[in-house]
């Protein structure tokens, strides 16, 4: 194998562990997302603290399917 063909090889072992970590930091802010709403705090609120649009939030609670009573 070459020096060429191990960079390439590093590289895409790099991207698939950098995918896999957003995928998990996503899964984190969703869950920390559905917890601030369950918990009372408005939508509003949310997208400011996390730098997301008010539709953003609404509609990551909507595909959640996450409503205060649950």
């Amino acid at each position: 194998m070459t020096s060429e063909e191990n960079t390439l090889q590093t590289a895409v072992a790099a991207l698939q562990a950098a995918q896999e970590a957003v995928h998990a930091a996503r899964r984190g802010l969703t869950a920390a997302i559905v917890n601030a709403y369950r918990a009372g705090e408005p939508v509003a609120r949310i997208a400011e603290r996390t730098g997301k649009s008010v539709i953003e939030i609404r509609n990551l609670l909507a595909a959640t399917q996450t409503s205060r009573r649950g």
